[in-house]
């Protein structure tokens, strides 16, 4: 722990909670501003309130900003995962994907979220044509749920990492 935040580390990463003193620099990785303010805004109050969330990730080598890996409550709104399980997400900027920093990132926000509370489960829900995703979710343990629609109504697909499998 820096400065009495719990920080995160493996060779190549480090991960914080998503801050608001984040958004400027996920805005600008995401390329997808609104998404900055909603991520950084959700993400201090979900902490806050239960104790894990969402992940910032940076290079350990140069401190960059990489992306978010995300564990949150999944709230309503998507067939196939109940608003109280915890769903799993991430994103990479675009110029370090397929380098295995989500793989690497969510490893060690799971092993986290395993180690300090009691869940025994975490969801995702993937586009069918999301093989990038797909293929992380693999690496992770992830097996298919079943089928579900996201918020906006669109297929998707729901996976289910259960602890000690």
């Amino acid at each position: 722990m820096a400065s009495g935040e719990l920080v995160l580390r493996t060779p190549r990463l480090e991960l914080t909670p998503l801050r608001l003193a984040d958004e400027v620099e996920h805005a600008r990785a995401s390329g997808r501003p609104d998404d900055a303010t909603r991520d950084a805004r959700s993400a201090e109050a979900h902490w806050r309130e239960h104790g894990f969330g969402l992940w910032a990730i940076r290079d350990r080598a140069d401190g960059r900003f990489l992306g978010v890996a995300e564990l949150h409550f999944a709230g309503e709104g998507i067939d196939g995962i109940a608003a109280d399980e915890v769903e799993a997400g991430w994103w990479v900027t675009e110029e370090r994907r397929n380098d295995g920093i989500a793989t690497d990132a969510m490893s060690a926000a799971i092993a986290d979220l395993w180690a300090r509370t009691s869940f025994d489960a975490i969801t995702a829900y993937i586009d069918g044509e999301n093989r990038a995703s797909q293929r992380v979710a693999e690496k992770l343990g992830f097996a298919v749920r079943g089928p579900g629609r996201g918020r906006s109504g669109e297929p998707m697909t729901v996976y289910e990492l259960r602890k000690g499998v």
